[in-house]
């Protein structure tokens, strides 16, 4: 089966945090696995050890014993040394394995003993029991291990011990410390990425807010150097950003108020003019300036919209333009219902509604307002009966002065800047402007507005 690269890149984790803080924690888990699997492996080998030498300890000193006693009371001194875990029992030449022990077991016993002894092992399993000591008590059910030694005087003896209990490599202690490590190690590298990503994650949050208000507070130069450095070049883009928003808007509304008074003048004089069809198509070209004037100068309050944001009861607005609307004969209606209220610029709401309302009255002779509210998203759907826009023109019909040629009358005037309002107002309260031309004809326009933006 093919890996598929596309899913696999769409699985993984999106945020800095997330992949950084996954990649760490891989590795430190990969890193903790290895360091187990060693210590595995090293105690089990010294705990192995550690047994062979606790089981030379008390052969040797079981022969020890035998050694040292008198031989005509040796039958006694092997009923002494019989116990739940070892027997220790008379054999005749005969009865002895022919088979070399393993490991080093010999050379030990020989270095607790002071010199070497004859061993031979009879292996794991019972080995039946000799001329003296019964060991009767020996525990079921634990493999035995057998063991032929000469005595110094020539006397061979089978000591037979029990297998000890196999006892985990790791006990659970070092389990728990282990994990105890890991989980502060966890911690630590949790902080440690949240601490690294924290200022990019506040550099996000204040070029949001930037793109939907110029005169949000300077992002806070605190932090490593790196972080202030990059704080400092934000805000000294937006900054400059700011500046030249002013200053474009100033020399704008400059020019537009110094246009008002020539045009005032042109105005009179064109009522002096005596051929009266020059002097209509003179008013005429007047009105598209002063028209074009005031679009520019409604267009420059969209963008520096300073008012406070608060809640807003988004079906008594709506109601309120749809009965405006009717006074001059308009036909509007109103479908569906806020749940809540929407906080955001009611100036500015009311601005970007009434020219969804006027752009479908305009082109469709009547629009029908449709209220789709959940918690998340609220959503107004401002729809028509018009021809509609082709549809290469609907991403760039949202651009200021731009209008399309073949999609809506010429007659119908305007400047091409009132969807670009709309559109602003929807960017500044963090939501979209979505325009699509129905299947049964006409446009629908929908302005989106999260509930959720901060203002």
């Amino acid at each position: 089966m093919r890996l598929n690269l596309h899913a696999l890149l769409r699985a993984f984790p999106s945020s800095l945090f997330a992949r950084m803080a996954l990649i760490l924690l891989v590795g430190l888990l990969a890193a903790q696995l290895a360091s187990l699997w060693l210590q595995w492996g090293e105690r089990a080998t010294v705990v192995a050890q550690a047994r062979g030498l606790h089981l030379a300890d008390r052969i040797a000193e079981a022969v020890r014993v035998l050694e040292a006693g008198d031989p005509s009371r040796r039958s006694s001194t092997i009923s002494a040394l019989q116990s739940d875990d070892m027997r220790v029992s008379v054999i005749d030449a005969d009865q002895v394995s022919p088979n070399s022990p393993r490991g080093p077991i010999q050379a030990a016993i020989g270095a607790r003993l002071g010199s070497e002894r004859e061993i031979r092992s009879l292996g794991s399993g019972g080995g039946g029991g000799g001329r003296g000591g019964g060991g009767g008590g020996m525990q079921r059910g634990n493999p035995l291990r057998s063991f032929d030694l000469r005595l110094n005087d020539g006397q061979w003896v089978r000591i037979t011990a029990a297998r000890e209990a196999e006892a985990p490599a790791l006990p659970g202690d070092l389990i728990a410390q282990l994990l105890i490590t890991l989980i502060i190690v966890t911690a630590v590298v949790m902080i440690a990425v949240r601490q690294a990503t924290r200022p990019l994650q506040q550099m996000a949050d204040a070029a949001d807010t930037l793109g939907r208000d110029l005169d949000a507070p300077p992002l806070a130069e605190t932090g490593p150097a790196e972080s202030r450095r990059a704080a400092q070049a934000f805000n000294r883009m937006q900054a400059r950003i700011k500046r030249l928003i002013d200053e474009r808007a100033r020399a704008l509304a400059a020019v537009s108020h110094d246009l008002r008074t020539p045009l005032t003048r042109l105005r009179l004089r064109a009522e002096l003019v005596d051929d009266e069809k020059l002097r209509d198509q003179m008013a005429a070209d007047l009105d598209a300036m002063a028209s074009m004037i005031d679009a520019t100068l409604d267009y420059l309050r969209g963008l520096q919209d300073s008012e406070v944001a608060r809640p807003i009861d988004m079906n008594a607005l709506l109601q309120s333009l749809a009965e405006d609307a009717e006074v001059i004969g308009r036909a509007i209606s109103v479908e569906g219902t806020a749940l809540t209220p929407y906080r955001g610029r009611l100036s500015a709401l009311r601005r970007a509604l009434q020219n969804l309302i006027d752009n479908a009255i305009k082109y469709g002779h009547s629009a029908r307002i449709r209220i789709d509210d959940d918690p998340a998203v609220l959503r107004i759907v401002v729809e028509d009966e018009g021809p509609g826009i082709a549809p290469a023109e609907l991403v760039r019909v949202t651009e200021p002065y731009y209008r399309p040629d073949a999609s809506r009358s010429r007659e119908t005037g305007g400047v091409g800047l009132g969807l670009s309002i709309v559109k602003d107002i929807a960017l500044m309260h963090g939501g979209e402007l979505l325009l699509a031309n129905r299947p049964q004809g006409g446009l629908s326009a929908t302005l989106v507005l999260p509930r959720s933006q901060r203002l």
